[in-house]
């Protein structure tokens, strides 16, 4: 379940531009302050990690309904796509 199911309201008056002026700010950041590479190892291991989190809890709980092929497939493909250069 997204943000907007559980808090309807809030996210469509506040929440939708919240998240709309953080990813604003996330790509000024970016052009704007250069990392040395532990902590941008750090920043992409917290979003593998976050992504990961959701898939599990997309996917994983509903044993009826989740496609537990479809999660190794997208999990090596995100490892291979990270570990390709």
């Amino acid at each position: 379940m997204g943000v907007r199911e559980h808090h309807k309201h809030p996210y469509d008056r506040y929440g939708r531009w919240f998240l709309t002026a953080a990813i604003m700010g996330g790509a000024v950041a970016g052009q704007a302050i250069h990392l040395d590479k532990a902590a941008l190892s750090t920043v992409w291991a917290f979003l593998a990690g976050s992504i990961i989190l959701n898939i599990l809890k997309r996917e994983l709980p509903d044993e009826n309904k989740s496609c537990f092929w479809s999660f190794i497939g997208g999990s090596t493909l995100y490892a291979g796509l990270l570990l390709w250069k």
